[in-house]
């Protein structure tokens, strides 16, 4: 098979324009990126960061509805564009932002190897076991969890969409295998893995550090638990396709490194799958 690029690329972005250049890199609107910048600045204060979200009301109405999802978890009901911004604060709310606008840019056409559909569902049960993972492993992020486990696999439409005869072969041979990874196939294949092109976007896309981390290192069982979060490491196991060995390796990892109850852990997987249902329902 003929590479995607040539593997002597001198560094990330350069590879992403290589990788993706049969199709255009998304950008985020104008008005999210304003939201975003408002958000980042200490010196805005809530009403002014209300006000602007206001202009967006598709982007608010998906705000209440993934808030007030189960997947959320948020107790109390978040009734208004006001309340969302005073109820999570900024640090949430940049996180929910980011994770909204990225669906958004990304392709949503069907390829070989690649069912939209189904990429989300998936995405989604990521996003909701990360968050009750981070419930348990360390409650401070659960929002940067969700996001990063929403996230992590970003790179994948992209690819799908602009090299769909190359890569969906690699998404067809993962698929039906049931113990080898999406990125052991890449690396193979092309001589890089999704994660590593999922990096690269969300540099150019000016991402949190944190979460650009979390997206490309989430498959490396070398890094330390402060590099990327356990929870956004355990939820990397699910897979698009049923595969009961990547379930059970990752409630075993759970137990061994994190020592959770493999009942508990099991609990957890069924109540977010359905909940993932209902978030998935939310982002479309």
């Amino acid at each position: 098979m003929v590479p995607l690029f040539k593997k002597k690329s001198p560094g990330p972005v350069t590879r992403l324009d290589q990788v993706l250049e049969a199709a255009e890199t998304p950008t985020f609107p104008q008005l999210t990126l304003k939201i975003l910048g408002k958000l980042r600045d200490v010196e805005v204060d809530f009403s002014e960061i209300a006000e602007s979200l206001q202009w967006d009301a598709s982007l608010v109405a998906k705000i209440l509805r993934t808030v007030n999802s189960a997947a959320y978890g948020t107790a109390a009901s978040i009734v208004d564009v006001r309340h969302a911004v005073s109820f999570l604060g900024r640090a949430q709310l940049e996180q929910l932002v980011i994770a909204l606008a990225v669906k958004d840019s990304l392709p949503i056409e069907a390829s070989p190897g690649f069912v939209p559909a189904r990429f989300w569902q998936v995405a989604s049960f990521r996003a909701a076991l990360s968050r009750t993972l981070a419930d348990k492993l360390h409650p401070a992020k659960q929002a940067e969890s969700f996001t990063a486990g929403l996230l992590q696999d970003m790179a994948v439409p992209l690819l799908a969409h602009a090299h769909s005869e190359e890569y969906g072969k690699v998404l067809l041979e993962w698929h039906a295998s049931t113990n080898r990874t999406l990125e052991d196939i890449e690396q193979g294949v092309f001589g890089w893995n999704h994660a590593e092109i999922g990096g690269a976007l969300g540099r150019e896309w000016e991402l949190p550090d944190s979460l650009i981390e979390s997206i490309q290192d989430h498959h490396r069982d070398d890094l330390k638990d402060d590099q990327v979060l356990p929870a956004v490491k355990l939820v990397s196991h699910l897979r698009e396709t049923e595969a009961n060995v990547a379930i059970e390796a990752m409630i075993e990892t759970a137990r061994s490194d994190y020592g959770l109850s493999p009942d508990w852990t099991q609990d957890a997987l069924e109540a977010c799958a359905q909940q993932a249902m209902e978030l998935a329902r939310e982002l479309a």
